[in-house]
C-alpha cells in the first residue's frame, strides 16, 4: 500500500521501527506501515517517537514534520547533501518575485470569492454586506496596477481577514467564530482550520523538499516557510475551508472540544474523523503538479501558472 503520508495526531501514541516496517500503537491498537510507502510522516501533538524512526525514514529519503497540537507547525527533518538545492535556493533568492507575488495572490483572492459565492447559494442569501463584494472585486482589479510586493501584501491579508469574517455568518453563533485568529485558539473553528492547514502544510512540504526547493524563501510571503504558504495559500479554499465548514456545520458536536479560558482543543475522534476527511479533499497530486510547475518556471524563466 503506497502511503504518501502518515499522519499521528492527537496525544499519547508510540511511534516505531524496524529497518522495514513503521509501528505506530495508540490506545492498545498497533498499526503497521511499510517503511519504503511512508514518504512523510506528519506528527501532530505530544507522542513518544524512538530515534531509530527518525533514521531510518532519512535513509530511505523520507521527511518528518512536527506541529504543534493547535496545528502550529515546529519544524521538517529531511536528508541533506542535496546539490540541487543549493542551485535552487539561490535562483529563488535572486529572480524577481513580482509575478509570482500577483499570481498567487489573484488565485487566492479568486478562490476565496468563489467559495463565498457557493456558501451564499447554499444559504440562499448573498453572504457580503453591503460593500464588501465590491472590496473584492476592486482588489483584484488593484492587482495589476501595485508596484510594490508589501502592497500585494496588505490587499491579500485584507481580503483574507474579510473572508473569514464572511464565513462566520453561515456558521452556528454558538461556537464563538467571529474571525480567524492566532495561536492559541479560544474557538473549535479556529481549531478545526488550524488542523486542516497543518495537514495541508506537510503535503507542500513534502513536495517542496522533494523538489528541492528552499522552503524558506517565497515569492508573496516572506520568513520561515515562506514558500510553502505561497504554494498552499491558493489550495485552501478547496481542499481545506469547503469541507471543514461543512464538518463544522453537520457533523461537530459538543463532545468534540474542550474549550477553556486558555484554549480550545479538539478530541482525539475528532482529530481521526478530520484526518479521514481531508485524506479525501487534499490532492497530492495537484500539490505535486504545482509545486513542479514553480519549479519549472525558475528554471526556464517563464510564467507562473497556478493550477484551478
Amino acid at each position: 500500500m503506497d502511503v504518501p503520508w502518515l499522519v499521528v495526531a492527537g496525544f499519547g501514541a508510540h511511534i516505531k521501527s524496524t529497518r522495514n516496517t513503521l509501528f505506530v500503537q495508540k490506545e492498545g491498537v498497533i498499526e503497521e506501515y511499510p517503511l519504503e510507502s511512508v514518504r512523510h510522516l506528519v506528527v501532530i501533538g505530544g507522542h513518544t517517537l524512538h530515534t531509530p524512526v527518525i533514521a531510518n525514514l532519512i535513509k530511505k529519503g523520507a521527511r518528518l514534520s512536527f506541529f504543534e497540537p493547535d496545528g502550529k507547525p515546529i519544524g521538517t527533518i529531511r536528508p541533506f547533501n542535496n546539490p540541487e538545492e543549493v542551485k535552487f535556493s539561490e535562483i529563488q533568492k535572486t529572480i524577481p518575485n513580482y509575478q509570482y507575488a500577483v499570481s498567487i495572490a489573484r488565485s487566492s483572492m479568486r478562490s476565496k470569492t468563489l467559495l463565498i459565492g457557493r456558501l451564499g447559494e447554499t444559504a440562499g442569501h448573498n453572504l457580503f454586506y453591503e460593500g464588501e463584494l465590491d472590496i473584492f472585486s476592486n482588489a483584484l482589479d488593484e492587482l495589476e496596477y501595485l508596484v510594490k510586493i508589501s502592497e500585494i501584501r496588505r490587499i491579500e491579508r485584507l481580503t483574507t481577514d474579510m473572508y473569514y469574517e464572511v464565513i462566520s455568518r453561515v456558521l452556528p453563533p454558538e461556537l464563538g467564530f467571529r474571525r480567524r485568529t492566532s495561536r492559541p485558539y479560544h474557538d473549535p473553528v479556529n481549531a478545526i482550520f488550524a488542523f486542516g492547514y497543518a495537514m495541508l502544510f506537510g503535503n507542500v512540504m513534502y513536495s517542496v523538499t522533494g523538489a528541492s526547493l528552499d522552503p524558506d524563501i517565497g515569492m508573496l510571503n516572506r520568513g520561515q516557510s515562506s514558500l510553502i504558504y505561497d504554494i498552499m495559500e491558493p489550495f485552501k479554499t478547496d481542499m481545506i475551508d469547503r469541507e471543514a465548514i461543512r464538518f463544522i456545520k453537520e457533523d461537530l458536536h459538543e463532545q468534540d472540544y474542550e474549550c477553556s479560558h486558555a484554549r480550545c482543543i479538539l478530541s482525539d475522534p475528532c482529530m481521526r474523523a478530520l484526518i479521514r476527511l481531508f485524506h479525501t479533499t487534499i490532492n497530492q497530486d495537484v500539490i505535486d503538479r504545482q509545486v513542479a510547475a514553480f519549479r519549472q518556471s525558475l528554471e526556464q524563466k517563464t510564467d507562473y501558472i497556478i493550477e484551478r
